[in-house]
């Protein structure tokens, strides 16, 4: 398979695909060397970051995905509604703190927030940004709950050190 092809089956792969491309994945399914995919993704990357381009190729999660390029959002606003993620506060509250504090249990969850937030966490765990990983080694052995890919997928982060923390707020 020349670059070329390469570069449009990863295009089409990166349209389908929920999930990031991980260039080593592919590699290693399509029998090629990292280095061709990793050319052919950049390939892609100068292709669409022209002007006349409505999606763009972001990193996250340790692969790649298409993304709408940001500038075009009000415009896209006007064809119709544009289907997003939404978080209530509470859920946004509580994926806060599972993000800088796991693993974590639900009571101590609730013990921060001062409120139950069981229905937050259900909602959370429905979207599959959290997930549960494990349990806690006291009486009750209550979950411990953390964040998964798909977190960081949402927020466009690597891992979870690219959380922005006190001193950078």
């Amino acid at each position: 398979m020349n670059l070329k092809e390469l570069k449009a089956l990863i295009e089409a792969y990166m349209f389908l695909s929920d999930d990031p491309l991980i260039p080593s994945e592919i590699a290693n399914r399509l029998g090629i060397s990292i280095e061709d995919i990793e050319k052919a993704i950049l390939m892609l990357e100068e292709e669409l970051n022209s002007d006349h381009r409505g999606i763009q190729i972001e990193k996250a999660a340790g692969g790649y995905f298409l993304v709408t390029k940001p500038e075009l959002y009000e415009k896209l606003l006007r064809l119709g509604p544009v289907k997003k993620k939404r978080l209530s506060r509470a859920s946004l509250e509580t994926l806060a703190i599972i993000a800088y504090r796991q693993p974590i249990s639900l009571p101590e969850i609730n013990e921060i927030r001062g409120k139950d937030s069981s229905f937050p966490l259900s909602t959370l765990i429905e979207k599959g940004l959290v997930r549960a990983a494990g349990r806690k080694k006291v009486p009750g052995r209550p979950f411990l709950y953390e964040t998964t890919e798909e977190f960081l997928k949402l927020f466009g982060l690597n891992s979870l050190e690219e959380l922005p923390r006190d001193d950078e707020t």
